[in-house]
């Protein structure tokens, strides 16, 4: 990304930076580089443009754009929900698109659910899909169904590996090496639990990969319990206590978006504080932890900040190729933009991260959407 841009993205980071969620399901800023591409374009980007060429051809059809959110309910979803809300009626407002629906699964996860929700949105004759998926190539026959239908497919949060589909995500799996890797250097010895989020969803597989390897690197760390809690702080919270029940004493959680409230809170209504743990981005775990530091406790932490606002950003760039805009050079990898998370937070840098989560609501998660001048930075 350009200097302007990437200042742009870090502002931002800073100003919404009160907002990522006790249950992240799955956070960032934008980075990227600059060059000229026609040649370099990925196949994702040629067929995007010639779909777009071939609408601006005549007076520019408004789209009408369909979003398939595959989970609902969670903290962290319902801040994403917001955030494509936001930018769609933005756009809207503006003229920009003619408008949008935002489509919820009743049973969250589900793929054959959601498969049935772009089914739909193709049979409405929608322009533009954009789905967080549920699973990484179950969804494949249903956007081939819509690109052949001439609608602009993108995946946002997660990744597909459907042909010339654009997914807009975090590094899932750098993300989560980040925190565990602070953890297991942080604890170097002792037993830990893994809270992970929806079984099978791209990212959550991602984050489970990076969990295995750092720990292959610290034999003396043991993991005695790795479960879902679905994203879910209440649910996390249940495992947790579960788990704890068992006996085994636990020194070390590893858990993910939103979750880390509901892992904490089990750890003190069962009087068994673990050492270290990652953490929400959000108030709620802010407090606990803020008030566990000015007691002097044995506990560390770090939270890094996974925002959902991804959608509203992947909703931005979206709109920019349906336009007819075409990639710079570098920034696609494998036809994925990586968002990247600027902010990491320990005890180093607490007050940083209170100074922006103390008068929040306890529900309030550190997030953002890219600015529209940012996601222009990424266009040729």
């Amino acid at each position: 990304m350009t200097k302007k841009a990437t200042k742009i993205v870090a502002l931002v980071m800073l100003m919404v930076f009160a907002s990522s969620t006790l249950l992240t399901g799955c956070g960032g800023t934008a980075k990227v580089t600059t060059t000229a591409a026609p040649a370099a374009t990925t196949a994702a980007t040629a067929a995007a443009t010639t779909k777009t060429a071939e609408t601006t051809a005549a007076t520019k059809k408004l789209p009408v754009v369909g979003i398939s959110s595959g989970s609902s309910g969670t903290s962290w979803r319902n801040i994403m929900i917001e955030a494509l809300d936001t930018v769609g009626k933005e756009y809207k407002d503006a003229g920009k698109i003619a408008d949008y629906k935002i489509v919820n699964n009743v049973t969250n996860g589900d793929a054959t659910e959601q498969a049935n929700i772009i089914r739909d949105f193709i049979s409405q004759g929608v322009d533009i899909i954009l789905i967080n998926p549920n699973s990484p190539d179950a969804l494949n026959g249903v956007i081939k169904e819509a690109q052949d239908a001439g609608i602009l497919v993108f995946a946002f949060d997660a990744t597909v590996t459907a042909a010339d589909v654009v997914n807009v995500t975090l590094d899932h799996y750098a993300w989560n090496k980040k925190n565990v890797e602070w953890i297991a250097s942080t604890l170097k010895t002792g037993n830990v639990i893994q809270v992970y989020g929806l079984d099978g969803h791209p990212a959550n597989n991602d984050r489970i990969k990076a969990t295995d390897d750092v720990l292959a690197n610290y034999p003396d760390i043991k993991m005695i319990a790795s479960t879902s809690g679905g994203w879910d702080q209440t649910k996390a919270k249940e495992v947790t206590t579960q788990i704890l029940g068992s006996g085994q004493e636990v020194d070390g959680i590893i858990t993910q978006d939103g979750m880390a409230f509901g892992c904490l809170s089990a750890c003190i209504d069962a009087g068994k504080l673990p050492k270290v743990m990652f953490g929400d981005p959000g108030t709620a775990f802010f407090k606990e932890w803020k008030a566990l530091r000015d007691a002097g406790a044995d506990f560390k932490a770090c939270a890094q900040p996974n925002p959902p606002g991804i959608g509203g950003s992947a909703f931005r760039i979206a709109l920019n190729v349906y336009d007819g805009m075409t990639f710079k050079a570098d920034v696609l990898k494998d036809n994925t933009y990586f968002y990247v998370v600027s902010s990491f937070y320990t005890d180093e840098n607490f007050e940083e991260g209170w100074a922006m989560l103390k008068d929040k609501p306890d529900d309030y998660l550190l997030s953002e959407i890219m600015t529209q001048e940012a996601a222009d930075a990424l266009f040729a």
